[in-house]
């Protein structure tokens, strides 16, 4: 910790003075910089995602003059934040689109009740990291426009999705009439959001950012990171989705491993293995003790199998091609012996080296 603050240091220089209750030239011009990257006139700095989101939807909601806005069944919104969205926004979901495919312009065609909003995700953390097409999200965003309906960008790992769609994070932003980015995956800050969106829509944020207790008296360790991040870690995206290209089609070559999707989009993938975690895990486990290759987080798990997600980033740059290939040789052989149910003691099985 004292190290990431000390990185802090020769940033915090250039200012004079710390943000003031979402004033100064720390965070005021950094909103503008955010803003311009993802292609929207304005942005609002919050302290996260979780508050900034439901409140870009009531805003579109109020502005529609209808409760109820569209998004995902795998939306964060809908998995993780204990439903705020409807508890204190009074928001109505429409859960659109498959549970394991992103949403379709078809799925949206099938909304049969007025929407004031639809949420999309990119890429989808819960099915993989998966992203539609440009000339899907293209047609979506036409339709939403046709429909007099807002398109709201749930960007929190978009920062990696240039590389697919072969255009600028502005050229996607424009296709959304708002977009949240977070600061703290894959820029590696310490926290933080941005809102970005109209001027207008941006005032009635900062109204808001005070009446959800996130207008704080000051947040510049986070808007230094932040910034920080954006200087040092996005200019490496195409690494880390080259890198997760590779490692994907690595553990591809093993069939005891499923890789979600098959060609992954951006720097993320799910990592499926037939086994449940109290199987699998002590080889993990060993394959780390014997190879400084750490495969995490911890796998969520079914009765019968596991599933990683798996983010590519600095750690995973410091390790050779040939580092991971011996290590995932390694970990195939461990998983392949226990499925084929072989005697003997597993922690013996040798590393290929």
């Amino acid at each position: 910790m004292a190290q990431r603050l000390q990185e802090l240091i020769p940033l915090a220089s250039k200012f004079d003075q710390p943000d003031v209750y979402g004033k100064g030239a720390i965070i005021n011009e950094f909103e503008t910089q955010v803003a311009e990257i993802v292609g929207q006139p304005a942005a609002l700095f919050l302290p996260s995602g979780t508050m900034a989101q439901p409140m870009a939807l009531r805003i579109w909601a109020e502005h529609k003059g209808n409760p109820r806005v569209a998004f995902h069944p795998t939306s964060h919104l809908e998995l993780h934040e204990q439903h705020a969205y409807a508890e204190l926004h009074q928001l109505e979901a429409v859960l659109v689109g498959d549970l394991a495919s992103v949403v379709s312009l078809a799925d949206l065609q099938q909304i049969t009740d007025p929407v004031a909003a639809v949420l999309l995700e990119l890429p989808m953390r819960e099915i993989g990291g998966q992203l539609p097409t440009w000339a899907e999200l293209q047609a979506q965003s036409q339709w939403a426009k046709e429909n007099d309906i807002a398109l709201h960008m749930d960007g929190a790992r978009v920062w990696s999705c240039p590389s697919y769609y072969q255009r600028s994070l502005a050229e996607i932003g424009n296709l959304f009439d708002s977009v949240y980015v977070s600061f703290y995956k894959d820029l590696d800050g310490i926290s933080g959001a941005m809102l970005c969106g109209p001027e207008d829509f941006i005032q009635q944020a900062r109204i808001w950012l005070r009446r959800c207790g996130g207008n704080l008296y000051a947040m510049y360790p986070d808007i230094l990171a932040a910034r920080l991040g954006l200087e040092k870690q996005l200019p490496r995206m195409p690494e880390y989705v080259a890198k997760t290209e590779k490692l994907a089609r690595c553990f591809a070559a093993h069939p005891v491993f499923q890789i979600i999707p098959e060609q992954p989009p951006c720097n993320l993938f799910h990592l499926v293995v037939n086994l449940p975690a109290e199987l699998l895990m002590p080889q993990v486990i060993a394959c780390m003790q014997a190879s400084g290759v750490a495969i995490l987080p911890l796998p969520r798990s079914g009765e019968s199998h596991s599933c990683f997600e798996i983010t590519i980033g600095d750690a995973a740059l410091a390790m050779s091609d040939e580092q991971w290939q011996v290590a995932i040789s390694y970990l195939s052989d461990r998983i392949a012996a226990i499925q084929s149910d072989e005697p003997g003691n597993y922690s013996e099985v040798p590393i290929n080296s």
